[in-house]
């Protein structure tokens, strides 16, 4: 084989090599999409998805990071994330972190225990040892549900809610993300018990 034929060998493997890497790269790998929930109001983007496999259903680490058409922002972190196996759209999370950041509003942080997470609409339902913290007003529940389609969050179940001068217990808070709105009720014939510090 002479020097000329070895050269065109090595070109010819360069561009299958170059060609499948670019291929891969370019139109193999995931993409982020942009999601729409409802086709006249919003549109949400997901930005960012990272996650570190350990094999199967479960992933651990993981952290989603979503924008709404009107720039408000919802981050979710969880040391472990198992899908449900009833539904794959379902992910069952662990010791789990969620931050609101609404355009002109103050910032929305939620922690609990565990919490089913909808990969479709992002709705999402906090449960078990849950508090919650916007403004000076720390809220804990046995339950915090966001959901997004409906621009609506709904806490309820072992309320007991603390301002910087009062405390209280209800049975339901709904709280309106666009508006911020809250209505605070209780279930029963009971009141509503708030106590000033």
């Amino acid at each position: 084989m002479n020097i000329k034929t070895v050269i065109q060998i090595f070109i010819f493997l360069l561009i299958i090599v170059s060609s499948y890497l670019f291929i891969k790269t370019t139109f193999l790998s995931k993409k982020q999409e942009i999601i729409d929930l409802d086709t006249e109001e919003k549109e949400v983007k997901v930005e960012k998805i990272e996650s570190k496999d350990s094999g199967g259903d479960i992933v651990e680490n993981i952290n989603y990071k979503s924008i709404d058409a009107k720039g408000n922002e919802y981050n979710l972190t969880a040391s472990r994330g198992e899908i449900s196996k009833d539904n794959e759209n379902i992910i069952i999370l662990k010791n789990v972190n969620g931050e609101l950041q609404l355009k002109d509003k103050p910032n929305v942080y939620i922690k609990s225990d565990f919490a089913k997470y909808n990969s479709l609409n992002f709705n999402t339902y906090f449960y078990q040892n849950v508090s919650g913290f916007f403004e000076n007003k720390k809220i804990n529940s046995d339950n915090f549900d966001l959901l997004f389609k409906d621009n609506k969050a709904m806490i309820y179940n072992n309320i007991k809610f603390k301002d910087i001068n009062i405390e209280g217990t209800a049975d339901k808070i709904k709280l309106d993300l666009l508006t911020g709105d809250i209505i605070i009720t209780m279930l029963g014939k009971e009141k509503i018990q708030i106590t000033k510090e």
